[in-house]
């Protein structure tokens, strides 16, 4: 009878078109938009790469080519891409987007940009100190002529104090919470499935309740095949938007294989427990526990970083009992600590609070439903 209860169970849901829609066809279409709005928003805006510049020489300043030639020589410390054009050529290209600025080269030298930006910034930073190390060095000439050149040398010059070391390989990129905040939604919407199959063993909401509380088969016997049926579908969907995020949209989401397939299949058992939970809950209309499954997954989901990045972090700092005792908060961390530390003590702490939330909620669940009895059926 278990393996009846589970075909059936399988088959109800597969046909079941809200349940395929909101928890297959949603997360894939969000994934896709969430992909090209976002993919290449850290490479332009967090990530450094040479500035293309345009030069023109109004008259020769060899202090100035020294530095041009230090912050342009190709290498890992280039810092600018330089073109020597006349200015209407230079104009033209600025105008065109094809350089980030103009350096006019006369008695001074002055910049020229055509937006703001972080490109921008970092040529004023590169040219207001060029100014510095000129004024210092018309200092020099002025007072022993002599020591302009150790002085040039010494400028340009660069000395390292600190040892470059990386904390992580893993993908530092703040755009990938949202993705991870999509699979802790999906693991959270497998809280419809269990949430429908919960319904469909109560008497009091459907005829097929009335039907299967007429057999001779231990009510947890049922739940238990509905919750396998309900883990088989959500386990195998999260894991097509998994494989969908890093072979098809090449996301960077932690080469954890074993660990992340273990997160996803307590964050989906954790969902499927959730809508066992509120579909358990007594007095309340089917409509109203979806209503109730549709309003705490979206909250999770926002307060995870779904919506707006930063406000799991703003939670950590301010309130961090709620980052606890939310589900898609877990999940997300779990993601995050996995892609970015060496160890798995953080990793562990949430699989923790997870579980721990996970064995209430069964535990709730099961004395609910234990406790329904039926005057007729």
């Amino acid at each position: 009878m278990f393996r009846h209860i589970l075909k059936y169970g399988l088959l109800s849901l597969l046909r079941t078109r809200e349940i395929v829609f909101w928890t297959l066809i949603f997360p894939f279409a969000l994934t896709t938009f969430m992909y090209l709005a976002f993919s290449n928003l850290f490479e332009a805006t967090e990530q450094f790469h040479v500035i293309p510049v345009a030069v023109v020489k109004q008259q020769e300043d060899q202090i100035f080519e020294r530095m041009i030639q230090m912050v342009s020589a190709e290498g890992e410390d280039q810092i600018l891409a330089v073109s020597e054009l006349d200015r209407e050529s230079a104009e033209q290209k600025l105008q065109e987007g094809e350089v980030k600025g103009i350096v006019y080269v006369g008695e001074e030298v002055s910049i020229e940009v055509a937006e703001s930006g972080m490109d921008q910034t970092m040529l004023q930073m590169i040219f207001e100190q060029f100014v510095q190390y000129k004024k210092t060095i018309s200092d020099v000439a002025q007072i022993d002529p002599g020591r302009i050149l150790p002085a040039v040398e010494a400028l340009t010059s660069q000395t390292e104090y600190v040892e470059e070391k990386k904390s992580s390989e893993g993908n530092q990129d703040n755009v990938i919470n949202y993705f991870y905040a999509v699979l802790a939604m999906v693991c959270l919407f497998a809280s419809f499935a269990g949430c429908d199959r919960i319904l469909k063993i109560q008497a009091n909401v459907s005829d097929l309740g009335q039907r299967r509380n007429m057999i001779p088969v231990h009510k947890m016997k049922s739940i238990a095949a509905e919750f396998l049926a309900c883990e088989i579908v959500q386990y195998a969907i999260v894991l097509l938007l998994l494989i969908y995020m890093r072979v098809v949209l090449k996301l960077k989401l932690g080469d954890n294989v074993p660990q992340i397939l273990l997160l996803l299949l307590l964050g989906t058992s954790f969902g499927i427990v959730l809508g066992i939970f509120v579909g358990s809950l007594p007095r309340l209309g089917e409509g109203m526990k979806i209503g109730i499954l549709v309003s705490v997954g979206l909250a999770f989901s926002a307060l995870s970083d779904l919506m707006i990045s930063g406000i799991k972090d703003e939670i950590e700092h301010t309130a961090p009992i709620l980052n606890d005792l939310n589900p898609a908060a877990l999940i997300t961390d779990s993601f995050y600590a996995l892609n970015i530390f060496e160890t798995n003590g953080r990793f562990l702490g949430n699989m923790a609070y997870l579980g721990a939330g996970m064995a209430v909620l069964m535990l709730a669940s099961y004395f609910m439903v234990r406790r329904s009895r039926y005057v007729s059926l």
